[in-house]
C-alpha cells in the first residue's frame, strides 16, 4: 500500500507544481493586460492622460492619474522653482500623481519592457494613455522565476493586447 502511495505521489506532485507555476504566470499576464485596459478606460472616462508604470525591479504595475496645476507666487513650490540668476519662475506647473491601481506580481517578474523601441531591463518604464484611449505601443515580457515559462504581451497604439508564449 505504501509503495502505491509513493508511486502516485511521485507522479502527481510534479504535475501539481507545474500547474501552480502555470497558473501564477497566467494570473500575472492577465493582471498586466487588465491594467492596460483599465488605464485606457479611465483615461477616456476622465478625459485626461494616465500613466501605466512598470517597476521591473519590484514587480509592480501601477496606473496613475497626472494632474497639472499652475503655481501661485505664494506657493512653496513656486519659491522652490525660482531661478536664482533671473529671479523668475523656471516652471509654472507641477504634476501630482494619484495611484488608481497598484498590483504586485507574485512569484513572477517583468523581464523587460519595450516602449517606442527603447528597451528597459531594470528600473521603471512608463506608458502614457491619452484621453482618446490611445497609447504608445509597448511590449512586456512576464516570466515565471521558478518555472522558466514566459509570455510576451504586445499592445498596439489602439490599446489592443496580444500575448505569445515564449517557452
Amino acid at each position: 500500500m505504501l509503495v502505491v502511495i509513493g508511486i502516485l505521489t511521485a507522479i502527481t506532485v510534479p504535475q501539481f507544481v507545474r500547474s501552480i507555476q502555470g497558473n501564477r504566470l497566467r494570473t500575472a499576464v492577465r493582471t498586466v493586460v487588465m491594467a492596460g485596459r483599465y488605464a485606457r478606460s479611465m483615461a477616456v472616462l476622465r478625459q485626461t492622460e494616465l500613466v501605466l508604470t512598470f517597476d521591473l525591479d519590484e514587480g509592480l504595475v501601477t496606473v496613475e492619474d497626472i494632474v497639472m496645476r499652475a503655481l501661485d507666487p505664494g506657493d512653496e513650490a513656486f519659491d522652490e522653482e525660482m531661478d536664482d540668476e533671473t529671479g523668475s519662475a523656471a516652471q509654472y506647473a507641477v504634476a501630482s500623481r494619484t495611484n488608481l491601481l497598484r498590483r504586485r506580481l507574485e512569484g513572477v517578474g517583468l523581464s523587460w519592457v519595450e516602449v517606442e523601441e527603447e528597451r528597459f531591463e531594470g528600473g521603471t518604464a512608463s506608458v502614457v494613455y491619452a484621453s482618446n484611449g490611445r497609447c504608445m505601443p509597448y511590449r512586456v515580457q512576464v516570466a515565471d522565476r521558478e518555472g522558466g515559462g514566459a509570455v510576451t504581451i504586445e499592445v498596439d497604439v489602439l490599446s489592443s493586447a496580444t500575448t505569445e508564449k515564449v517557452r
